[in-house]
Protein backbone atom coordinates (compact mmCIF):
# COMPACT_ATOMS: atom_id res chain seq x y z
CA UNK A 1 0.00 0.00 0.00
CA UNK A 2 2.90 2.41 0.82
CA UNK A 3 3.99 1.68 -2.52
CA UNK A 4 0.88 2.74 -4.36
CA UNK A 5 0.97 5.86 -2.39
CA UNK A 6 4.28 6.64 -3.30
CA UNK A 7 3.59 5.55 -6.98
CA UNK A 8 0.43 8.23 -6.67
CA UNK A 9 2.63 10.96 -5.22
CA UNK A 10 5.60 10.14 -7.94
CA UNK A 11 2.15 10.16 -10.80
CA UNK A 12 1.02 14.07 -9.10
CA UNK A 13 4.20 15.56 -9.00
CA UNK A 14 4.80 14.02 -12.86
CA UNK A 15 1.59 15.81 -13.57
CA UNK A 16 2.83 19.05 -11.78
CA UNK A 17 6.29 18.53 -13.29
CA UNK A 18 4.62 18.12 -16.42
CA UNK A 19 2.42 20.74 -16.23
CA UNK A 20 5.48 22.88 -15.43
CA UNK A 21 6.73 21.87 -18.55
CA UNK A 22 4.61 22.25 -20.91
CA UNK A 23 4.07 25.89 -19.81
CA UNK A 24 7.63 26.58 -20.62
CA UNK A 25 7.35 24.64 -23.78
CA UNK A 26 4.49 27.09 -25.13
CA UNK A 27 6.89 30.06 -23.19
CA UNK A 28 9.71 28.97 -25.63
CA UNK A 29 7.44 28.68 -28.52
CA UNK A 30 6.53 32.08 -27.99
CA UNK A 31 10.20 33.31 -27.29
CA UNK A 32 10.99 32.00 -30.68
CA UNK A 33 8.36 32.93 -32.41
CA UNK A 34 9.28 36.32 -30.98
CA UNK A 35 12.65 36.13 -32.20
CA UNK A 36 11.45 35.09 -35.44
CA UNK A 37 9.58 38.34 -36.02
CA UNK A 38 12.41 40.30 -34.50
CA UNK A 39 14.73 39.06 -37.34
CA UNK A 40 12.35 39.87 -39.62
CA UNK A 41 11.58 43.33 -38.51
CA UNK A 42 15.32 44.05 -38.06
CA UNK A 43 15.59 42.35 -41.60
CA UNK A 44 12.65 45.25 -42.77
CA UNK A 45 14.89 47.96 -41.06
CA UNK A 46 17.61 46.98 -43.07
CA UNK A 47 15.66 46.80 -46.83
CA UNK A 48 14.71 49.90 -45.92
CA UNK A 49 17.51 51.51 -44.96
CA UNK A 50 18.91 50.61 -48.70
CA UNK A 51 15.93 52.20 -49.71
CA UNK A 52 15.95 55.51 -48.46
CA UNK A 53 19.83 55.66 -49.15
CA UNK A 54 18.93 54.51 -53.23
CA UNK A 55 16.52 57.42 -52.98
CA UNK A 56 18.74 59.77 -50.95
CA UNK A 57 21.07 59.39 -54.34
CA UNK A 58 18.74 59.61 -56.50
CA UNK A 59 17.02 62.55 -55.04
CA UNK A 60 20.60 64.60 -55.09
CA UNK A 61 20.87 63.65 -58.76
CA UNK A 62 18.20 65.04 -59.15
CA UNK A 63 18.36 68.18 -57.77
CA UNK A 64 21.65 68.42 -59.29
CA UNK A 65 19.89 68.49 -62.43
CA UNK A 66 17.93 70.31 -61.57
CA UNK A 67 20.37 72.75 -60.48
CA UNK A 68 21.92 72.79 -63.80
CA UNK A 69 18.55 73.24 -65.65
CA UNK A 70 17.53 76.31 -63.85
CA UNK A 71 21.53 77.16 -64.11
CA UNK A 72 21.20 77.01 -67.91
CA UNK A 73 18.09 78.59 -68.39
CA UNK A 74 18.92 81.67 -66.40
CA UNK A 75 22.23 81.99 -68.66
CA UNK A 76 19.61 81.62 -71.64
CA UNK A 77 17.31 84.46 -70.29
CA UNK A 78 20.90 86.36 -69.63
CA UNK A 79 21.54 85.76 -73.37
CA UNK A 80 17.88 86.58 -74.49
CA UNK A 81 17.57 90.00 -72.70
CA UNK A 82 21.17 90.66 -74.13
CA UNK A 83 19.82 89.50 -77.76
CA UNK A 84 16.58 91.62 -77.04
CA UNK A 85 18.86 94.88 -76.39
CA UNK A 86 20.64 94.47 -79.14
CA UNK A 87 17.94 94.41 -81.19
CA UNK A 88 16.24 96.84 -79.41
CA UNK A 89 19.11 99.21 -80.19
CA UNK A 90 19.34 97.97 -83.72
CA UNK A 91 16.50 98.56 -84.43
CA UNK A 92 16.30 102.28 -83.32
CA UNK A 93 19.59 102.42 -84.86
CA UNK A 94 17.23 101.40 -88.15
CA UNK A 95 14.96 103.81 -87.35
CA UNK A 96 17.51 106.62 -87.38
CA UNK A 97 19.05 105.97 -90.78
CA UNK A 98 15.21 105.33 -92.08
CA UNK A 99 14.99 108.80 -90.73
CA UNK A 100 17.77 110.24 -92.33
CA UNK A 101 17.07 108.55 -95.56
CA UNK A 102 13.68 110.05 -95.60
CA UNK A 103 15.12 114.02 -94.56
CA UNK A 104 17.90 113.40 -97.07
CA UNK A 105 15.55 112.16 -99.99
CA UNK A 106 13.51 115.30 -99.35
CA UNK A 107 16.46 117.59 -99.29
CA UNK A 108 17.39 115.68 -102.81
CA UNK A 109 13.89 116.32 -103.72
CA UNK A 110 13.89 120.06 -103.10
CA UNK A 111 17.45 120.30 -104.83
CA UNK A 112 16.19 118.39 -107.91
CA UNK A 113 13.33 120.80 -107.88
CA UNK A 114 16.04 123.55 -107.78
CA UNK A 115 18.05 122.88 -110.07
CA UNK A 116 15.23 121.74 -112.49
CA UNK A 117 14.20 125.54 -111.83
CA UNK A 118 17.56 126.63 -112.94
CA UNK A 119 17.93 124.43 -115.85
CA UNK A 120 14.74 126.27 -117.00
CA UNK A 121 16.33 129.34 -116.79
CA UNK A 122 19.38 128.34 -118.29
CA UNK A 123 17.46 127.63 -120.92
CA UNK A 124 15.70 130.16 -120.83
CA UNK A 125 18.58 132.17 -121.23
CA UNK A 126 19.96 130.19 -124.10
CA UNK A 127 16.99 131.35 -126.13
CA UNK A 128 17.99 134.66 -124.85
CA UNK A 129 21.49 134.79 -124.76
CA UNK A 130 22.08 138.32 -125.12
CA UNK A 131 19.00 139.61 -123.08
CA UNK A 132 21.44 139.51 -119.47
CA UNK A 133 24.01 141.84 -121.85
CA UNK A 134 21.49 144.11 -122.27
CA UNK A 135 20.05 143.90 -118.90
CA UNK A 136 23.77 143.83 -117.03
CA UNK A 137 24.87 147.25 -116.61
CA UNK A 138 28.33 146.47 -117.38
CA UNK A 139 30.37 143.82 -118.94
CA UNK A 140 31.49 143.20 -115.35
CA UNK A 141 28.80 142.47 -114.15
CA UNK A 142 27.83 140.38 -117.20
CA UNK A 143 31.21 138.25 -116.41
CA UNK A 144 30.08 137.98 -112.80
CA UNK A 145 26.37 136.68 -113.61
CA UNK A 146 27.26 134.50 -116.14
CA UNK A 147 30.31 132.49 -113.35
CA UNK A 148 27.83 132.51 -110.68
CA UNK A 149 25.07 130.70 -113.04
CA UNK A 150 27.66 128.23 -114.05
CA UNK A 151 29.31 127.73 -110.60
CA UNK A 152 25.37 127.61 -108.91
CA UNK A 153 24.76 124.58 -111.45
CA UNK A 154 28.19 122.74 -110.86
CA UNK A 155 26.99 123.45 -106.81
CA UNK A 156 23.73 121.78 -107.15
CA UNK A 157 25.13 119.00 -108.98
CA UNK A 158 27.77 118.25 -106.93
CA UNK A 159 25.36 118.54 -103.79
CA UNK A 160 22.92 115.81 -104.96
CA UNK A 161 25.58 113.52 -105.64
CA UNK A 162 27.14 114.22 -102.03
CA UNK A 163 23.60 113.36 -100.85
CA UNK A 164 22.89 110.36 -103.52
CA UNK A 165 25.79 109.10 -102.08
CA UNK A 166 25.25 109.45 -98.37
CA UNK A 167 21.60 107.89 -99.23
CA UNK A 168 23.22 104.80 -100.79
CA UNK A 169 25.48 104.74 -97.91
CA UNK A 170 22.62 105.00 -95.39
CA UNK A 171 20.57 102.62 -97.49
CA UNK A 172 23.71 99.91 -96.98
CA UNK A 173 23.58 100.65 -93.63
CA UNK A 174 19.87 100.25 -92.99
CA UNK A 175 20.16 96.64 -94.48
CA UNK A 176 23.34 95.68 -93.02
CA UNK A 177 20.95 96.75 -89.42
CA UNK A 178 18.09 95.01 -90.55
CA UNK A 179 20.45 91.59 -91.51
CA UNK A 180 21.84 92.16 -87.81
CA UNK A 181 18.29 92.44 -86.29
CA UNK A 182 17.00 89.66 -88.41
CA UNK A 183 20.06 87.41 -87.15
CA UNK A 184 19.95 88.27 -83.62
CA UNK A 185 16.04 87.80 -83.64
CA UNK A 186 16.69 84.18 -84.75
CA UNK A 187 19.18 83.62 -82.50
CA UNK A 188 16.54 84.97 -79.71
CA UNK A 189 13.90 82.84 -81.18
CA UNK A 190 16.85 79.57 -80.94
CA UNK A 191 17.33 80.46 -77.46
CA UNK A 192 13.99 80.80 -76.95
CA UNK A 193 13.00 77.60 -77.93
CA UNK A 194 15.67 75.96 -75.79
CA UNK A 195 14.64 77.83 -72.63
CA UNK A 196 11.09 75.83 -73.64
CA UNK A 197 12.69 72.60 -74.29
CA UNK A 198 15.00 73.36 -70.33
CA UNK A 199 11.92 74.22 -68.67
CA UNK A 200 10.46 71.20 -69.78
CA UNK A 201 12.75 69.29 -68.99
CA UNK A 202 13.03 71.33 -65.33
CA UNK A 203 9.12 70.26 -65.00
CA UNK A 204 9.88 67.06 -65.74
CA UNK A 205 12.99 66.89 -63.15
CA UNK A 206 10.65 68.51 -60.55
CA UNK A 207 8.09 65.72 -60.83
CA UNK A 208 10.57 63.16 -60.32
CA UNK A 209 12.04 64.98 -57.33
CA UNK A 210 8.47 64.89 -55.97
CA UNK A 211 7.91 61.37 -56.39
CA UNK A 212 10.95 60.62 -55.35
CA UNK A 213 10.33 62.80 -52.03
CA UNK A 214 6.89 61.77 -51.43
CA UNK A 215 8.37 57.73 -51.61
CA UNK A 216 11.02 58.62 -49.21
CA UNK A 217 8.43 60.43 -47.19
CA UNK A 218 6.55 57.03 -47.44
CA UNK A 219 9.63 55.19 -46.88
CA UNK A 220 10.83 56.87 -43.50
CA UNK A 221 6.76 56.39 -42.24
CA UNK A 222 7.09 52.82 -42.73
CA UNK A 223 10.62 52.31 -41.67
CA UNK A 224 8.71 54.36 -38.09
CA UNK A 225 6.42 52.60 -37.56
CA UNK A 226 8.92 49.06 -38.07
CA UNK A 227 11.13 50.49 -35.18
CA UNK A 228 8.12 51.05 -33.10
CA UNK A 229 7.32 47.65 -33.87
CA UNK A 230 10.72 46.11 -33.17
CA UNK A 231 11.01 47.90 -30.13
CA UNK A 232 7.68 46.17 -28.86
CA UNK A 233 8.76 42.61 -29.65
CA UNK A 234 11.90 43.87 -27.89
CA UNK A 235 9.83 44.53 -24.93
CA UNK A 236 7.57 41.36 -25.46
CA UNK A 237 10.65 39.13 -25.96
CA UNK A 238 12.34 40.60 -22.72
CA UNK A 239 9.05 40.04 -20.88
CA UNK A 240 8.83 36.10 -22.23
CA UNK A 241 12.82 35.74 -21.26
CA UNK A 242 12.20 36.85 -17.82
CA UNK A 243 8.88 34.89 -17.24
CA UNK A 244 11.03 31.43 -18.88
CA UNK A 245 13.58 32.26 -16.81
CA UNK A 246 10.99 32.43 -13.20
CA UNK A 247 9.76 29.44 -15.14
CA UNK A 248 13.13 27.91 -14.95
CA UNK A 249 14.12 28.51 -11.49
CA UNK A 250 10.44 27.25 -10.21
CA UNK A 251 11.02 23.97 -12.21
CA UNK A 252 14.31 24.11 -10.74
CA UNK A 253 12.98 24.82 -6.80
CA UNK A 254 10.46 22.15 -7.37
CA UNK A 255 12.74 19.56 -8.57
CA UNK A 256 15.20 20.46 -6.04
CA UNK A 257 12.63 20.15 -3.21
CA UNK A 258 11.15 16.52 -4.96
CA UNK A 259 14.90 15.67 -5.01
CA UNK A 260 15.26 16.49 -1.14
CA UNK A 261 11.74 14.45 -0.19
CA UNK A 262 13.00 11.22 -2.15
CA UNK A 263 16.55 11.39 -0.95
CA UNK A 264 14.71 11.85 2.61
CA UNK A 265 12.41 8.65 1.10
CA UNK A 266 15.27 7.03 0.43
CA UNK A 267 17.24 6.97 3.61
CA UNK A 268 13.87 6.35 5.33
CA UNK A 269 13.97 3.17 3.40
CA UNK A 270 17.43 2.41 4.03
CA UNK A 271 16.69 2.08 7.49
CA UNK A 272 13.67 0.26 7.05
CA UNK A 273 15.45 -2.25 5.17
CA UNK A 274 18.25 -2.41 8.28
CA UNK A 275 15.82 -3.58 10.08
CA UNK A 276 15.05 -7.23 10.49
CA UNK A 277 11.57 -6.46 11.26
CA UNK A 278 11.01 -5.24 7.50
CA UNK A 279 13.26 -7.93 6.35
CA UNK A 280 11.20 -10.28 7.73
CA UNK A 281 8.09 -8.80 6.49
CA UNK A 282 9.23 -8.88 2.94
CA UNK A 283 10.44 -11.73 3.09
CA UNK A 284 7.17 -13.25 4.74
CA UNK A 285 5.16 -10.84 1.86
CA UNK A 286 6.88 -12.63 -1.14
CA UNK A 287 6.26 -16.16 0.03
CA UNK A 288 2.54 -15.15 0.39
CA UNK A 289 2.61 -13.52 -3.15
CA UNK A 290 4.58 -16.83 -4.47
CA UNK A 291 2.05 -19.21 -2.85
CA UNK A 292 -0.65 -17.34 -4.54
CA UNK A 293 0.54 -17.08 -7.85
CA UNK A 294 -1.17 -19.46 -9.99
CA UNK A 295 1.26 -22.26 -11.34
CA UNK A 296 0.38 -21.96 -14.91
CA UNK A 297 1.83 -18.38 -15.03
CA UNK A 298 5.32 -18.54 -13.77
CA UNK A 299 7.56 -18.64 -16.65
CA UNK A 300 5.00 -17.01 -19.04
CA UNK A 301 6.51 -13.95 -19.47
CA UNK A 302 9.41 -12.95 -22.24
CA UNK A 303 11.99 -10.24 -20.88
CA UNK A 304 10.29 -7.43 -22.03
CA UNK A 305 14.16 -4.91 -23.37
CA UNK A 306 15.71 -6.25 -26.04
CA UNK A 307 19.45 -6.98 -25.39
CA UNK A 308 19.18 -6.27 -21.82
CA UNK A 309 19.38 -6.49 -18.08
CA UNK A 310 18.22 -5.67 -14.57
CA UNK A 311 19.19 -2.96 -13.11
CA UNK A 312 17.68 -2.66 -9.97
CA UNK A 313 15.38 -5.17 -8.67
CA UNK A 314 11.55 -5.42 -7.74
CA UNK A 315 11.79 -3.96 -4.12
CA UNK A 316 15.04 -2.42 -4.29
CA UNK A 317 15.05 1.26 -2.09
CA UNK A 318 11.16 0.30 -1.51
CA UNK A 319 10.11 0.30 -5.34
CA UNK A 320 7.29 -1.89 -6.84
CA UNK A 321 9.07 -1.55 -10.08
CA UNK A 322 11.76 -3.74 -11.85
CA UNK A 323 14.08 -1.32 -13.45
CA UNK A 324 15.58 -2.83 -16.56
CA UNK A 325 18.77 -1.29 -18.55
CA UNK A 326 19.12 -1.59 -22.14
CA UNK A 327 21.83 -1.48 -24.65
CA UNK A 328 21.35 2.28 -25.01
CA UNK A 329 19.49 5.28 -25.74
CA UNK A 330 15.75 4.31 -27.19
CA UNK A 331 16.45 0.29 -26.95
CA UNK A 332 13.60 -1.45 -28.22
CA UNK A 333 10.54 -2.34 -25.82
CA UNK A 334 8.55 -5.78 -26.60
CA UNK A 335 5.07 -7.37 -25.01
CA UNK A 336 6.13 -9.87 -22.49
CA UNK A 337 2.94 -12.07 -23.96
CA UNK A 338 0.00 -11.98 -25.66
CA UNK A 339 -2.70 -9.63 -24.73
CA UNK A 340 -4.55 -6.06 -25.42
CA UNK A 341 -3.14 -2.45 -24.56
CA UNK A 342 -5.50 -1.49 -22.03
CA UNK A 343 -4.13 2.47 -21.21
CA UNK A 344 -1.72 4.55 -22.86
CA UNK A 345 -0.84 7.40 -20.36
CA UNK A 346 1.45 10.09 -21.53
CA UNK A 347 3.19 12.27 -18.33
CA UNK A 348 5.87 14.57 -19.42
CA UNK A 349 8.76 13.75 -17.06
CA UNK A 350 7.83 10.05 -17.38
CA UNK A 351 7.12 9.59 -20.89
CA UNK A 352 4.32 6.83 -21.82
CA UNK A 353 3.05 4.62 -19.55
CA UNK A 354 1.74 1.25 -21.41
CA UNK A 355 -0.17 -1.28 -19.64
CA UNK A 356 -1.65 -4.60 -21.47
CA UNK A 357 -3.74 -6.90 -20.11
CA UNK A 358 -2.76 -10.77 -20.55
CA UNK A 359 -5.33 -12.76 -18.84
CA UNK A 360 -8.25 -12.31 -16.04
CA UNK A 361 -5.20 -12.70 -13.64
CA UNK A 362 -2.02 -11.13 -14.98
CA UNK A 363 -1.11 -7.10 -16.68
CA UNK A 364 2.17 -6.07 -16.99
CA UNK A 365 3.21 -1.69 -17.30
CA UNK A 366 6.25 -0.31 -19.08
CA UNK A 367 7.00 3.31 -18.02
CA UNK A 368 8.97 5.79 -20.17
CA UNK A 369 8.31 5.03 -23.34
CA UNK A 370 9.24 6.94 -26.18
CA UNK A 371 6.49 6.96 -28.62
CA UNK A 372 4.51 3.99 -28.62
CA UNK A 373 3.68 1.56 -31.47
CA UNK A 374 0.53 0.13 -30.63
CA UNK A 375 -2.78 1.80 -29.91
CA UNK A 376 -5.25 1.26 -26.89
CA UNK A 377 -7.87 -1.46 -27.70
CA UNK A 378 -4.63 -2.85 -29.79
CA UNK A 379 -4.01 -6.87 -29.90
CA UNK A 380 -0.53 -7.50 -29.54
CA UNK A 381 1.68 -10.70 -29.33
CA UNK A 382 4.14 -11.69 -27.50
CA UNK A 383 7.60 -10.39 -28.28
CA UNK A 384 5.82 -7.60 -30.63
CA UNK A 385 7.61 -4.06 -30.23
CA UNK A 386 5.87 -1.60 -28.80
CA UNK A 387 7.92 1.43 -28.33
CA UNK A 388 10.89 2.45 -27.34
CA UNK A 389 12.85 4.00 -24.47
CA UNK A 390 13.32 7.26 -23.20
CA UNK A 391 10.23 8.88 -23.39
CA UNK A 392 10.65 11.12 -19.85
CA UNK A 393 13.10 13.26 -18.21
CA UNK A 394 13.48 11.90 -14.59
CA UNK A 395 14.29 7.98 -15.87
CA UNK A 396 17.79 8.01 -18.17
CA UNK A 397 16.66 7.27 -22.16
CA UNK A 398 18.15 4.07 -22.44
CA UNK A 399 15.88 2.62 -18.96
CA UNK A 400 12.61 1.40 -18.16
CA UNK A 401 10.53 0.60 -15.26
CA UNK A 402 8.73 -2.90 -15.84
CA UNK A 403 5.58 -3.87 -13.81
CA UNK A 404 3.73 -7.16 -12.80
CA UNK A 405 0.26 -6.80 -12.23
CA UNK A 406 -2.05 -9.68 -10.06
CA UNK A 407 -5.01 -9.60 -10.01
CA UNK A 408 -6.75 -11.63 -7.70
CA UNK A 409 -10.33 -13.48 -7.51
CA UNK A 410 -11.91 -10.53 -6.06
CA UNK A 411 -10.87 -7.93 -8.70
CA UNK A 412 -8.16 -6.72 -6.38
CA UNK A 413 -4.67 -5.72 -7.69
CA UNK A 414 -1.36 -5.52 -6.73
CA UNK A 415 2.25 -5.32 -8.04
CA UNK A 416 4.53 -8.24 -7.80
CA UNK A 417 7.97 -9.20 -8.81
CA UNK A 418 8.51 -10.00 -12.12
CA UNK A 419 11.30 -11.82 -11.82
CA UNK A 420 9.10 -14.66 -11.25
CA UNK A 421 6.99 -14.73 -14.27
CA UNK A 422 9.88 -14.99 -16.61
Amino acid sequence: MRGAWGWVGVLLLGLSLGLAQSRLEELQRQAQESQRLLRLQQQRVEQLNRELANLDVATQQQLAELRRLEGEITRLERERAELTRQIDLLEAQKKQAETRIAGLQRELRGLQGRLSALLRSLHRERAGRYLPLLRAESFTDLAVRSRWVGTLGRHQTDLMERIRNTVRRLEEERQRLELLVNTLTERRAERQERIAALAQNRQAVRLTLARLQAQRAGRQVILRETLQAQAQLRAELRGLQERIAAELRRIAEERRREEERRRREAEERRRRELAAQREQELQARRQREEASVPRELVGALMFPLRGGRVAEAYGYLGNDWQTLQGGGPSSPIVAAADGVVIDSLFIANLGYTLTIRHSDRLATQYVNVLEPQVAVGQRVSQGQLIGYTGGGVLIPSDQMWFRVIFIDETGNFRYVDPSRYY
